[in-house]
């Protein structure tokens, strides 16, 4: 394989009409896309080869929704064919296929058009079949990791704010409701905006008595609860939790919302709900804004567009899980 140093490509693909041009990023290649009519994040990341995860990454603004027109930068991962070739010293030789263009070929082995134009002394971008092609190896490229910083030990407080609850405090830390309630000896599910929270475990304390001239020293250990930390797609320990399996359906006239937000038939506006797509595997958290309208019995949620979207469906209907907390 070659490594990547240049890829100046700026025209069009001549299959995809939306796909404006590609450009190297970071030493990757990206394809700028334009969104076309009833496009999704997921439709799009297939198209290219990558993933919703991925496309976010660089398109921070799309999750909340797509917008026609709306351009993005795709990772984009070429498809591989195989072709007739000499292995040389310093590279391969490449013998042109009927079809194949400059443009074709650079994109194959991950080259610019310019730099198999000097390689081959090419003064038009015409080919001819059959004919040999000089592809040079080009020297690797070091990547440098990137270490995650190392958070401060000691005490950490969180001061609450609009919108947040026990469980979206709690996932931000990697502990479970109930260990947030117990450390901070809350009883309901209700807080305040400004309310000072406690976010890791009480420490041990030591306290001396004194009886007549002797001095007893007693030491007082607080154990937490210990569980093993929360990400999306586990399940928190307790009996708090509640999930559902069923089929998911869109919100009516949501086209044009932002927000993701839900129907459900009894749980009560304001809480905080995930959905994961059985088939894509995607997952989303909504905001739940009141029952279905006229539920006909089969449907557990009703979504907006843009959580549909996030969540990579490929119908208005399909089968989810939805994990929430009393």
């Amino acid at each position: 394989m070659f490594q990547i140093i240049l890829f100046t490509l700026a025209t069009s693909f001549s299959a995809d009409a939306d796909s404006l041009r590609t450009e190297m990023i970071n030493g990757k290649p990206f394809v700028i896309h334009q969104v076309g009519e009833k496009e999704t994040l997921y439709s799009i990341s297939r198209r290219y080869g990558s993933t919703i995860l991925a496309v976010l990454e660089h398109n921070p603004t799309a999750d909340a929704g797509l917008e026609v027109g709306q351009i993005l930068k795709v990772p984009y991962t070429p498809k591989t064919k195989s072709h007739p070739t000499v292995q040389t010293a310093d590279g391969l030789i490449h013998k042109v296929a009927a079809k194949e263009t400059l443009f074709s070929i650079a994109r194959l082995y991950n080259v610019s058009v310019d730099d198999i134009k000097l390689w081959n002394n090419l003064q038009e971008n015409s080919l001819a079949l059959g004919q040999d092609i000089i592809i040079k190896r080009k020297p690797a490229i070091e990547v440098v990791k990137e270490v995650a910083p190392v958070l401060p030990s000691g005490a950490r407080t969180h001061t609450v704010l609009a919108k947040e609850t026990l469980f979206s405090i709690s996932r931000a830390y990697g502990m479970t409701v109930q260990q947030l309630k117990d450390w901070n000896g809350i009883q309901d599910n209700e807080l305040k905006v400004g309310q000072v929270l406690s976010v890791t475990a009480p420490t041990t304390t030591t306290s001396t008595v004194v009886t007549n001239t002797n001095p007893v020293v007693t030491t007082t250990t607080v154990v937490p609860k210990t569980t093993s930390p929360v990400t999306v797609s586990e399940s928190l320990v307790g009996t708090d939790e509640i999930r559902e399996i069923g089929m998911a359906d869109l919100i009516t006239g949501s086209e044009g919302n932002r927000k993701y937000l839900a129907q459900h038939p009894t749980v009560k506006p304001g809480t905080i709900l995930k959905i994961r797509n059985v088939l894509t595997n995607q997952e989303v958290f909504v905001r739940v804004t009141g029952p279905i309208p006229a539920p006909d019995g089969t449907t557990i949620i009703r979504i907006s567009k843009s959580a549909h979207d996030r969540l990579g469906a490929l119908d208005p209907r399909f089968k989810a899980e939805i994990t929430y907390y009393k």
